[in-house]
């Protein structure tokens, strides 16, 4: 039996249960779910496009063994139940890497469609900087 990431409802009303991609308007609803947002644009994408405060910055190559609970280098802030965005310049690698995790059994991996690009269009680069969810792990994390 696969692993299945399960949702929080606000993202599913956003996007089917076989959807790969969301909206800028599911990224906001999946960001104020508390969804976990993974950049993967290489250091010179974000370093030309700027970065997307609040995000994980992983190598797009190994994104799939890290969000993949049954990998051995799974990434810590994954669990069975967070749903991941995945950010690329354009959304085409994101929505790539998230057909592989949902062949995988991941299916709460959503890529933002148009990616970096269309965040900023959107104006929605800005929104993981005040996510409760974000302050609240950035405190925990300091208290160590």
């Amino acid at each position: 039996m696969g692993v299945m990431i399960t949702a929080a409802p606000a993202t599913r009303a956003e996007a089917a249960p076989c959807a790969t991609t969301l909206d800028v308007a599911g990224y906001r609803a999946a960001v104020e779910a508390g969804a976990l947002v993974v950049d993967i644009r290489s250091r010179a994408q974000r370093e030309r496009q700027g970065v997307l405060a609040g995000a994980v910055a992983v190598a797009a190559r190994p994104v799939v063994e890290f969000l993949d609970p049954r990998s051995e280098t799974t990434l810590a802030a994954v669990s069975e139940h967070r749903d991941v965005v995945l950010v690329s310049d354009d959304g085409l690698d994101a929505e790539l890497f998230t057909w592989e995790l949902h062949s995988r059994g991941v299916t709460a991996v959503r890529a933002v469609d148009g990616g970096h690009d269309a965040l900023r269009a959107g104006r929605a680069l800005g929104l993981l900087t005040g996510a409760g969810h974000l302050v609240r792990e950035r405190s925990a994390i300091s208290a160590h």
